[in-house]
């Protein structure tokens, strides 16, 4: 018996029926890689902190950087102190923060968990960043005022004002030690 050899007809409908699925594999790992963040302050570079009186800490300047795929229109600041640390008050340059940054908010004073808003054209620089790559670099002179001398541990937390599903915050841990 002779081997039957296809016709030059089912080798060119064969060919139809895989092309298809060679074009879908391939667009699947671009699909899979574009799922960056709108917002993503993942990469930021943390300032120190440090204490400068039994109750004041000094936040060194921070760059926030954006590798997200859209622009950050003002930032939020989550202090959060543990074990039973106040946090009374944001100031840059001995002045409370929203004296000094028209448009600025804060809340929680007294309390472990302080929140802080920088909305964009905050006069302490435009807190507008953009996309891939763009940052903003915080000022410096900045102190929290605390209720005691305690050691705690700070945690603070920055996403973007105008967040989105999917974003990614930036978060630094810091043991501030007794005075």
């Amino acid at each position: 018996m002779t081997p039957q050899t296809p016709s030059r007809r089912t080798i060119v409908k064969g060919a139809a029926w895989s092309a298809p699925v060679v074009t879908i594999a391939a667009a699947a790992p671009s699909l899979a890689a574009s799922t960056t963040a709108p917002h993503d302050l993942s990469t930021s570079v943390p300032g120190s902190g440090n204490r400068i009186s039994a109750t004041q800490i000094d936040i060194s300047a921070t760059e926030f950087i954006n590798t997200g795929t859209e622009t950050i229109e003002g930032i939020t600041v989550v202090f959060s102190a543990s074990d039973g640390q106040k946090i009374n008050d944001v100031q840059v340059f001995g002045q409370p923060i929203e004296n000094l940054a028209v448009g600025a908010t804060i809340s929680g004073e007294g309390t472990s968990v302080v929140t802080l808003m920088l909305a964009p054209g905050t006069q302490l620089g435009q807190v507008t960043i953009a996309p891939d790559g763009g940052s903003y670099k915080s000022p410096a002179g900045q102190t929290l005022i605390l209720d005691s001398s305690i050691g705690f541990t700070l945690t603070t937390t920055v996403s973007a004002t105008n967040a989105k599903p999917g974003d990614v915050s930036f978060e630094n841990v810091t043991q501030v030690p007794a005075a």
